[in-house]
């Protein structure tokens, strides 16, 4: 193949490459903007949204540009189709991270009883001058898991706690806090007694907390949502009986929580420098496209 028709393919590959993850990723953020706006699938996950469609929108990138890898040979196809899928991907999640920071709700109010529990449900972040936690009537639930790792299997602890409000029925304070061992060697006795250390230490620390929080992030079903939700049924509070669909859950959280999306636009720019030099790197060396491939 003579070396501008060697160009020429190359441009068309990277040209079409950038046209397509522009055009999907566009369309993407003004999906996650209208999902936002209209609360789409509320009990869709964040990560379903965050993660997995973009790797789904990664797939439909490299199946649109399968009749242009089809200009390289077949031993160098699954890389280059790699490093579009990547490429596509990173983009895609940081172009939706980018509206749901742009898009997020954080109202703040000087005492929580100014608000009504409907309008709270309808922030993602609220900022509180003062509350007062029930110190007294405070529950947790520990979750555990075995996971497998490259250095053999951890054992995850995660102990969610509640809080109830002394002033607001029906909110409730949260925390999470987390420890991971190593436990590939550990027996069963060793792990019972790491769940019972943990909980020992971690138990009751909600208090001290809640007491100084006024940074929170409002949970919806689409967050981890349940383990909080069945805590707080079970909390005993001087309010009564409260139905779990009127359930206001806040995670105490740091007001760092909320990052600029300036960050995300500095990662999409990254990726697309990253992944497109190494696609230019790779399509401009000898042996790799087709020497019968002739442009259309």
């Amino acid at each position: 193949m003579i070396s501008e028709e060697r160009k020429t393919v190359v441009f068309t590959i990277l040209g079409k490459t950038l046209l397509y993850i522009v055009a999907v990723a566009m369309a993407f953020a003004l999906i996650i903007l209208a999902w936002e706006k209209y609360d789409w699938l509320p009990f869709v996950k964040t990560i379903i949204r965050g993660v997995v469609i973009p790797i789904l929108l990664g797939g439909l990138l490299v199946f649109l540009l399968r009749h242009e890898v089809g200009a390289l040979k077949d031993k160098w196809k699954p890389f280059v189709q790699f490093v579009i899928f990547l490429t596509g991907t990173l983009v895609f999640v940081n172009a939706g991270i980018i509206v749901q920071e742009a898009c997020a709700k954080v109202m703040k109010v000087d005492i929580i009883t100014e608000l009504p529990n409907e309008e709270i449900k309808r922030m993602d972040y609220l900022q509180v001058e003062r509350v007062e936690p029930d110190t007294n009537s405070c529950n947790y639930l520990l979750d555990d898991a075995l996971i497998p790792g490259r250095g053999g299997r951890m054992m995850k602890l995660l102990l969610y706690q509640v809080c109830p409000l002394k002033d607001k029925k029906g909110v409730f304070v949260c925390t999470r806090t987390k420890e991971t061992h190593h436990a590939m060697w550990a027996s069963q006795s060793k792990l019972e007694q790491w769940k019972k250390d943990f909980v020992d230490r971690e138990k009751g620390s909600i208090k001290k907390v809640a007491l100084s929080a006024h940074f929170f992030k409002v949970l919806h079903p689409s967050d981890d949502f349940e383990p909080y939700q069945t805590i707080a049924a079970n909390c005993t509070t001087h309010h009564g009986t409260i139905s779990p669909e009127d359930f206001v859950l806040l995670q105490i959280c740091q007001p760092d929580t909320i990052k600029g999306w300036e960050d995300n636009v500095l990662y999409i720019f990254c990726s697309l420098l990253v992944g497109f030099s190494v696609l230019a790197i790779t399509l401009m060396g000898k042996g790799v496209l087709n020497e019968e491939y002739r442009e259309r």
